[in-house]
C-alpha cells in the first residue's frame, strides 16, 4: 500500500511536491467504503488527480515509475548514466521519498541523486534504519553487506545491491516496487496475469464481471506458447571467456508467453478476438477486473482513467474500486469533472496545477479550510468550474478565433 510520496526536481516537479494516500485527520466520510485498515491506519483506496491540460497530472505517474525503473534496472557498468528527467533539464539533483506497506512492515526510502552518482539513500523499516549512504560514504549498511561495500559504484543505488545479496528488508522492499507497485498499461499487459481464469469458479465471476458491464464477451481462453529462444546469458558468458575464439550459439532456453482470446457473441454465432486487438477500454476493463475480483493489496497507476470509457461506466468502476471488499489503491488521472461528485472524499480528490513559472504545484481539496465541505450534498464539480480550487483552463476563446481569423 502506497502511505506518502514527495518528488522534487523532476519534469514540472521543480520544487517538492506530495502526494499522499493517507485519509484527512477527523474526515469520516465514506470511511467504510472508501478507506482500508493497514497496520492500524487509515489509507485510501483511491485518490482522483484532476487539472487541465498540460500542467502535470500524468507527471506524479511518471515519477512514481522513474523510481520504479531506478530500483529495478540497475546500471550496467560504471560509465552508464543514471536515467534523469529534470526540470528544465537542469543539472541540480532529483530527489525522491516513499513510504509504503509490505507484509505489516512500514518501509520509507529516500534517493537523491544525479546522471553521474547517487547522493543519498536511505531505507527505514518502521522508523528504523537499516542502511544509509552519501555519496559513497556508508554510514550505516547491514553487517552482510559491510565487506562487499567497496563493490557498489557510485552510479548504483544500494537497495537494489542489498537485495541481490539476500538483505531481508531490501528484498521485501524491492519486491513492493516490482510487484506491486503495477502501471496499467494497455500496451505492455502482462498476459500472464490471465492464468487467474485456470480457477473455473473465478473465471465464472471474471464473465459474469464483463457481461454485466456489456461487453459482449462470453468467454476467455488463455493460451500457453512455448518456443524456444537462443540462451542469452550462456552466449555472454562465452563471449567473455572465449574472446575472439569460436562461440557456440546453438544452445536455446524454453520460453513460456501466454496468449489471450476472448469470445464475441455474434447474431449467427460467435468470433474469437486476440487480446491485443481489443479495444483499449476493454483491455483496461479485463485486465482491472482481475486485481478487483482477486483483492491483491496492489497500487495501481492508471493515466486518463476516463478516456475509454463511457461516463456511466467510469463512474461504475470508481464505485467498485471504492468498495467496502475492494483492498487494491488506485491513483488515478482524470479529465472527467463529473468523477468529483461519484462518492469520493475530500481527501481522494487532488488537483495539479502550473504556476506562472511552469512549475506544478499538488493539492487536495482537503488542503481547502471551507465549512461547507461539510455537507453530503456539495457540489466538487460545482465549484472547480467556478475556479475555487484553482487548476482550470484558462481558455481564451476570442483569441483562438482570432488566430484562425488570421488565417484567411
Amino acid at each position: 500500500m502506497l502511505v506518502d510520496f514527495k518528488v522534487k526536481n523532476y519534469r514540472s516537479f521543480k520544487n517538492e511536491q506530495e502526494f499522499s494516500m493517507e485519509t484527512g485527520k477527523r474526515l469520516r466520510k465514506y470511511q467504510k467504503s472508501n478507506t482500508i485498515s493497514v497496520m492500524g491506519e487509515r489509507m485510501l483506496k483511491s485518490a482522483l488527480l484532476f487539472g487541465a491540460n498540460a500542467n502535470g497530472k500524468t507527471n506524479l505517474i511518471k515519477a512514481l515509475l522513474m523510481l520504479k525503473s531506478l530500483v529495478m534496472v540497475p546500471t550496467k557498468n560504471a560509465l552508464q548514466p543514471l536515467n534523469t528527467d529534470t526540470f528544465g533539464y537542469n543539472q541540480e539533483a532529483t530527489r525522491f521519498e516513499i513510504t509504503f506497506i509490505k507484509h505489516s512492515n512500514k518501509y520509507t526510502y529516500f534517493l537523491t541523486y544525479d546522471k553521474e552518482h547517487v547522493l543519498q539513500e536511505k531505507l527505514l523499516v518502521n522508523g528504523v534504519a537499516i542502511f544509509e549512504r552519501n555519496e559513497q560514504h556508508f554510514d550505516l549498511m547491514p553487517s552482510q553487506l559491510v565487506p562487499l561495500k567497496d563493490n557498489i559504484r557510485k552510479n548504483q543505488l544500494l537497495l537494489y545491491f542489498a537485495q541481490q545479496n539476500n538483505e531481508k528488508n531490501s528484498k521485501e522492499a524491492f519486491e513492493w516496487f516490482s510487484e506491486d507497485l503495477v502501471y496499467v498499461d494497455t500496451d505492455r499487459i502482462r498476459n500472464d496475469r490471465f492464468k487467474l481464469l485456470e480457477n473455473e469458479d473465478f473465471k465464472k465471476r471474471f464473465l459474469n464481471f464483463l457481461k454485466a458491464a456489456d461487453f459482449n464477451i462470453v468467454d476467455v481462453e488463455v493460451r500457453e506458447k512455448k518456443e524456444e529462444i537462443p540462451d542469452l546469458g550462456y552466449l555472454f558468458k562465452q563471449l567473455n571467456d572465449n574472446g575472439d575464439g569460436d562461440i557456440d550459439d546453438a544452445r536455446t532456453v524454453q520460453n513460456v508467453s501466454y496468449e489471450v482470446y476472448s469470445t464475441h457473441k455474434a447474431e449467427h454465432g460467435h468470433f474469437s478476438v486476440y487480446f491485443g486487438n481489443e479495444s483499449t477500454g476493454t483491455k483496461v476493463f479485463m485486465f482491472l477486473a482481475l486485481y478487483i475480483l482477486n483483492n491483491t493489496n496492489k497500487t495501481l497507476l492508471i493515466d486518463e482513467f476516463d478516456r475509454s470509457y463511457h461516463l456511466e461506466l467510469a463512474k461504475a468502476l470508481l464505485k467498485l474500486i471504492n468498495h467496502e471488499k475492494q483492498t487494491n489503491q488506485f491513483v488515478l488521472t482524470t479529465h472527467e469533472l463529473s468523477l468529483m461528485d461519484t462518492n469520493l472524499r475530500q481527501d481522494q480528490i487532488w488537483f495539479a496545477e502550473k504556476n506562472r513559472f511552469g512549475e506544478t504545484e499538488l493539492f487536495s481539496v482537503f488542503d481547502f479550510d471551507d465549512v461547507g465541505l461539510k455537507r453530503s450534498d456539495f457540489n466538487y464539480k460545482k465549484r472547480y468550474l467556478e475556479g475555487r480550487y484553482g487548476a482550470t483552463q484558462m481558455v481564451n476563446t476570442d483569441l483562438l478565433l482570432e488566430v484562425l481569423d488570421s488565417n484567411e
